[in-house]
């Protein structure tokens, strides 16, 4: 019986391994690619001639574009410490 849940849980540790992988592939892909083009397109914009209106939305969308980043930066951080934890 021991033999059995040690073989369980190796599966399911290989399983999430998986996944994680997947998630973080698919963060970097999905999510960072639209990401940086919406950023190249408004950096773009805020180089152009812009009424103090349109610069001020400019601004909001490099600002939140950043936090979004960061946010990004700091998931990936955890996906990695957590796959060095679980390599151990």
């Amino acid at each position: 019986m021991p033999e059995e849940t040690c073989e369980a849980l190796s599966r399911k540790l290989a399983r999430w391994r998986e996944v994680r992988k997947e998630v973080s592939s698919r963060f970097n892909h999905d999510l960072r690619a639209p990401l940086t083009a919406i950023i190249g397109f408004a950096e773009l914009l805020a180089d152009s001639d812009l009424s103090p209106e349109q610069r001020s939305y400019v601004e909001r969308i490099l600002e939140a574009t950043d936090k979004i980043v960061q946010m990004l930066d700091e998931v990936q951080k955890v996906l990695h410490e957590a796959d060095q934890e679980a390599q151990g």
